[in-house]
């Protein structure tokens, strides 16, 4: 049997690989503000995250539950989308049925902090979605921002096959600490998040830090690349100015293309010769490694048809 792996293959593997890995940067923008939603497209972010939650005062949710479908259609032309809940029991239904609608990439659950809950909202989202006719429900994204959730955090990654992405949500989090949100503080509940989605092979959305201080661009660039190095693969912004500093951090450089360029055509040239093996400058590059490579080149491509997206959207 031939057990080598072609490019085709590899590339098969790779695009299996959740679309949510892919994203550098998810913005919010809330459901009622249309100066935001108009523009949300344009403004270099990978996805959009459509509020329902911290964004909308309590006298509006009614409003903004209303406007979300038709919200979500007009962004999801361009970016996936995904939808911030209200998890409170006078909300949370409500919020997750105006949430099923074609378009919609995935619903982000804040204060995620029971698995059974988890399980629960997913098997509500496929039940709604198979009544609508759908067949394919809402992803799950899920906001960790407290101290149980932490302390459950691996439980929550594997509590159900829609879950996409872990999310910390550094400010609630210290807040309840009664800490500052410093990336002295925040670097060990961070990497615990990012452990345990990378280990399942979901997205880990976020910093080792602070996203509201809009106006620390240095600070905020120095630790989302601390934060790559912890295992994050993007993050939520809450403000425009944070999309490029993301994006940058999260994605690919030159000298990464350039490797994996390099890689992908020494192993196919290996593969050509019945080697699924082969040692290039002292390193050993195998499927693994290809496919690694692969994965570079795939965001490389992204990332440009995003720019051309924006530049001409």
């Amino acid at each position: 049997m031939n057990n080598l792996i072609s490019r085709e293959s590899i590339a098969m593997q790779v695009s299996h690989l959740s679309d949510a890995l892919d994203i550098r940067s998810i913005m919010f923008v809330p459901a009622l503000a249309e100066a935001y939603i108009a523009k949300a497209h344009t403004r270099g972010a990978d996805a959009i995250i459509v509020d329902l939650e911290d964004s909308i005062p309590p006298d509006l949710k009614e409003e903004a539950r209303r406007a979300a479908p038709e919200v979500i259609t007009r962004i999801a032309k361009y970016l996936p989308v995904y939808v911030r809940v209200n998890n409170t029991p006078e909300h949370l239904d409500a919020d997750l049925a105006t949430c099923v609608v074609q378009s919609v990439t995935g619903v982000l659950l804040p204060k995620a902090e029971s698995p059974d809950q988890v399980r629960q909202v997913a098997a509500y989202l496929a039940q709604r979605a198979r009544s609508a006719g759908i067949e394919t429900p809402p992803a799950l994204a899920l906001l960790v921002e407290t101290p149980l959730g932490i302390h459950q955090v691996a439980d929550l990654a594997r509590a159900h096959s829609s879950v996409v992405a872990l999310v910390f949500g550094s400010e609630d989090y210290s807040a309840l600490l009664g800490v500052r949100p410093t990336p002295e503080a925040m670097t060990v509940p961070a990497q615990l998040l990012a452990i345990a989605a990378r280990a399942n092979g979901l997205a880990a959305w976020g910093v080792a830090g602070t996203i509201v201080e809009i106006s620390e661009s240095e600070l905020l660039s120095t630790v989302a690349v601390a934060s790559r190095q912890l295992g994050f693969t993007g993050s939520i912004a809450v403000n425009p100015k944070q999309i490029p500093i993301f994006n940058a951090a999260f994605g690919v450089t030159e000298a990464e293309i350039a490797w994996a360029r390099e890689v992908d055509q020494v192993f196919q040239a290996a593969l050509a010769e019945g080697r699924a093996a082969v040692s290039h400058q002292g390193r050993m590059i195998d499927t693994p490694v290809a496919m690694r490579a692969q994965r570079i080149l795939a965001r490389a491509r992204q990332a440009e048809e995003i720019a051309r997206g924006v530049t001409h959207g």
